[in-house]
């Protein structure tokens, strides 16, 4: 029996969603509600790895993500003048565990762009485009797939056949289902369950990031690199085949002060804190990046953390991605939890005949193993990224070096599995996708 959704958010997930519940039943009617104007094309560069690539070939979508996946060639150590002191590799053999640089290296942007367009090519009618979000509510009960933009949740109020949800332009309507895929700070998860315990599921790795784009220049090439500056701060650049370069500051710090100015601020306030902590860090900071930090219209800063939910289910509401499981950004892993909670819970629905009930109680469960695995930190993460001493920093450096003059990480990599823990994509044939196939 077809069901009435909603979905909040409109990033990875809730396009991947869509896509996947309206192939396996052209009759759902899907709703997503996005509170920017429009699809956000910006953002950073992530990677696609371990159960993420198996999902996006399933569903047609790998080779469009390789045509567009930058071109990095490792990963290199630098120091304040920017010499390069040792360099990590890429693990391009579709074989083995993935390196710092991933085989599906692709901004932010461009894959949801692709999810995107997948659900539109799907959907019975165009999207409701920009605007105030003001639609029809009689144009949500047919199947097709529908995006509000400019517009938000305020409200949930459930019983045990559907979910009352109002919306910010004051309208209220009725759902069969409600999935919550607005990111690590989900308003979702705090109105499930509660201001106070839902605001409390997101575990702070006291670690802040900033990310911004500044001017290609002739020296910026393929290869990443990352300064360790000490005092727990690093430098990350990065380029590859792009027409601008990538800047990402990471700084480790408990400071109250610095988180303050960082979660959910304005722009120009976490500009402030950002540039007061790395003014006269060395390298290119001063001479370039801090200047481009001013100017920049891109800018994005935030606390990683890991969201850490007993349950991603109560009723007929569900949360997705970063709203239940947030990896971090330091695991690599955030683009693939979205997805893999995605295909998880489309596929319990199709298997359920849309028993909405048994269908989340199942993704619940189902999912768990995924995440666990998915949020395990490698050694000395996020440390190794941000160290504080000098002694450190060289200490690293001299066994990246040691390890890579060796191939030693070549041996590594081809022994560990990109599967997670030994976990193979789950089945669902009943999601109606091309066959199971690794990479």
């Amino acid at each position: 029996m077809p069901l009435k959704i909603l979905i909040i958010g409109a990033g990875i997930c809730g396009p991947a969603m869509a896509t996947l519940l309206r192939r396996s039943d052209p009759g759902h009617s899907v709703t997503i509600v996005e509170r920017y104007p429009e699809i956000r094309h910006n953002g950073l560069q992530i990677d696609l790895r371990a159960w993420g690539i198996p999902i996006m070939k399933r569903l047609g979508l790998l080779e469009k993500v390789r045509q567009v996946s930058v071109k990095e060639g490792g990963l290199a150590l630098v120091d304040s003048k920017g010499k390069i002191k040792a360099v990590l590799g890429i693990n391009d053999s579709g074989a083995g565990a993935q390196s710092f640089t991933s085989e599906f290296e692709v901004m932010r942007g461009d894959l949801v762009n692709i999810l995107y367009e997948a659900s539109m090519k799907d959907a019975d009618e165009p999207a409701t485009g920009k605007g105030d979000g003001a639609q029809d509510p009689r144009e949500e009960d047919g199947p097709g797939i529908r995006y509000r933009f400019n517009v938000s949740v305020t409200a949930l109020a459930q019983d045990e056949k559907g979910v009352d949800v109002t919306f910010t332009d004051g309208t209220t309507r009725r759902y069969d289902l409600v999935v919550g895929a607005d990111g690590q700070w989900s308003k979702t998860r705090r109105m499930m369950f509660g201001e106070d315990i839902g605001g409390a599921m997101f575990r702070r790795l006291h670690v802040h990031i900033a990310y911004y784009t500044v001017k290609r220049e002739p020296g910026d090439d393929e290869l990443a690199r990352i300064y360790h500056i000490g005092n727990g701060r690093s430098i990350f650049r990065r380029t590859g085949d792009r027409p601008f370069t990538q800047v990402i500051l990471m700084a480790r710090t408990e400071s109250e002060e610095m988180r303050q100015a960082i979660e959910r601020q304005p722009v120009e306030k976490q500009k402030e804190a950002f540039e007061k902590l790395f003014k006269g860090a060395g390298w290119q900071m001063d001479s370039r990046f801090l200047q481009g930090l001013r100017e920049s219209t891109d800018f994005y800063a935030d606390s990683l953390g890991q969201v850490k939910a007993p349950h991603a289910v109560k009723g007929r509401i569900a949360l997705l991605g970063d709203a239940a499981h947030c990896a971090s950004a330091v695991t690599g892993m955030g683009t693939t939890v979205s997805l893999i909670g995605a295909y998880t819970l489309a596929g319990e629905l199709a298997r359920h005949n849309d028993d909405v009930p048994t269908a989340l109680q199942a993704y619940d469960a189902n999912i768990k193993p995924y995440i666990i695995e998915a949020q395990k930190l490698t050694l000395g993460v996020p440390h190794i990224l941000t160290l504080d001493s000098q002694w450190a920093i060289a200490l690293l450096r001299f066994v990246v070096w040691l390890v890579t003059s060796t191939k030693f990480d070549k041996l590594i990599v081809k022994l560990a599995g990109e599967n997670k823990g030994g976990l193979q994509l789950p089945d669902y044939p009943e999601l109606k996708l091309a066959p199971a196939t690794e990479n």
